[in-house]
């Protein structure tokens, strides 16, 4: 998880709020507390529609996390790795390392988390309506109504055959059961999210236009289904065109590497200014001891440089940044998305083979892709012929 705050774990599983996810609190609990409430109960004070609101938005907020645990929890359950649960300003994300092996995982998977929304939604409901019948005060009325109707929409909305939204990957699911091919059937889930992101955009726009600014929130909705649909394709493509393809492929090899006892000055000058690297591996009597990036300089004062050493700024040698030339693209690929410098060391048998960099692998990808494309014309081109 790249950002935000990490506030704990449930059942195994990290959560964490975005920094997004604060404004959209605000907003909720400011709407419940000084729109919303003060309507249905007009004779609560002020204090009281604020302890409401907030109570309100928390347990909404738990609604929206249970949502996506049980997501979470029938991906692990086929065997996928979760990174985590973020909280954001559209609710909440469930990441994933990889895409569901199978269709039947996708449908069970996307279905958990809107009829966990539809069950909440009829159980806050229920007890609204127990606590009508017992004459209850408004006090607990309200925020029941109001979760259970809050927590149906949501189900609702989430089920719209759009992806990402769950009905979307649903629809996915379906498709890819019946062609066989997720490729093929992630375009046409897509293209729906498309049609339904542009569709909610032209209603955010109407209301801007007849000064309707509830309608408003469709814009912003539209928009961020629209670029999480274009997103989710791609992811599909990189994650298809990375099949097969081992570090080995991807690795720059033979490096230039740095002795750790240098100064940080001659490093600067010698390398970081001599050439366009930002990362060297740096090794000692034929043994690697880590490696050294401008990120690593980037807090010492100049002053220092002239009585720092590399050993003394590098990332010392880990597995954490280390791949070995067999291990999958996509595994070295998740293993630099978890660090902030962004290289791996590539060793074999205690020496130093390469170094990869997203760079690295992004190149490779497209390589890939562009010979696939090259070869599908070239294909096409013989049929025409044909």
């Amino acid at each position: 998880m790249e950002s935000g705050i990490r506030i704990g774990k449930i059942l195994g599983i990290d959560i964490s709020l975005d920094y997004s996810w604060f404004v959209i609190f605000a907003l909720i609990t400011f709407g419940l507390a000084f729109a919303l409430f003060p309507q249905l109960a007009p004779d609560l004070n002020s204090t009281t529609y604020v302890i409401l609101g907030l109570i309100t938005s928390v347990l909404f907020f738990a609604s929206v996390l249970l949502h996506e645990i049980m997501h979470s929890l029938v991906a692990k359950r086929y065997g996928m790795k979760i990174e985590g649960i973020r909280l954001m300003i559209f609710g909440g994300v469930s990441q994933l390392s990889d895409e569901p092996h199978s269709a039947g995982v996708e449908f069970k998977m996307a279905l958990a988390g809107p009829l966990t929304s539809i069950i909440l939604g009829g159980i806050f409901m229920g007890l609204f309506f127990i606590g009508r019948q017992m004459h209850l005060a408004v006090m607990f009325l309200v925020p029941t109504f109001w979760l259970g109707y809050i927590n149906l929409l949501l189900g609702v909305f989430n089920l719209l055959p759009g992806f990402p939204l769950d009905g979307g990957r649903v629809l996915r699911s379906a498709i890819w059961h019946f062609t066989g091919n997720l490729k093929r059937a992630t375009s046409i889930a897509s293209n729906f999210g498309k049609g339904l992101s542009y569709l909610m955009i032209l209603v955010g726009v109407f209301g801007i236009a007849t000064l309707n600014y509830n309608l408003t929130w469709f814009l912003l909705i539209g928009w961020y289904l629209l670029r999480a649909a274009e997103t989710g394709y791609q992811q599909v493509i990189i994650e298809e065109a990375m099949e097969g393809l081992k570090v080995a492929h991807a690795m720059t090899q033979n490096p230039e590497t740095v002795a750790p006892d240098i100064n940080i000055e001659s490093m600067v000058k010698e390398h970081f200014m001599q050439h366009n690297w930002v990362a060297y591996p740096v090794v000692e009597n034929n043994s690697v001891k880590g490696i050294i990036t401008i990120s690593n300089i980037k807090g010492l004062p100049p002053r220092s440089w002239g009585r720092k050493l590399v050993r003394d700024v590098m990332i010392p040698i880990s597995t954490d940044i280390v791949a070995t030339p067999d291990m999958e693209l996509s595994e070295a690929l998740s293993k630099l998305d978890a660090k902030d410098d962004r290289r791996l060391l590539v060793m074999q048998g205690g020496h130093l083979l390469g170094i990869l960099s997203r760079l690295d692998v992004r190149r490779t990808i497209v390589n890939k892709l562009r010979k696939q494309a090259e070869e599908d014309e070239s294909r096409n081109d013989q049929k025409t012929a044909a």
